[in-house]
């Protein structure tokens, strides 16, 4: 049976939910502490893919206007 990658990037995903989830109801530190660093990293992933995206359209004008030329 052919798995699909749409399907597979999907399962990974959710896998990473779960397994986030389950570390933050087990995780040692307290609430507040926890909820904090979540918030932290989130930001910071924000702004990482923010960036990348930037970067992205930026080269895709490039080539474009190089098509153009």
């Amino acid at each position: 049976m052919s798995m699909n990658t749409g399907d597979f990037l999907a399962g990974v995903f959710v896998g990473a939910l779960i397994g986030a989830s389950l570390g933050l109801l087990f995780a040692p530190d307290p609430g507040e502490e926890t909820r904090d660093r979540v918030l932290r990293k989130a930001r910071t992933l924000k702004e990482a893919a923010s960036e990348r995206g930037r970067a992205f359209l930026h080269r895709s004008e490039q080539s474009e206007s190089e098509e153009e030329d």
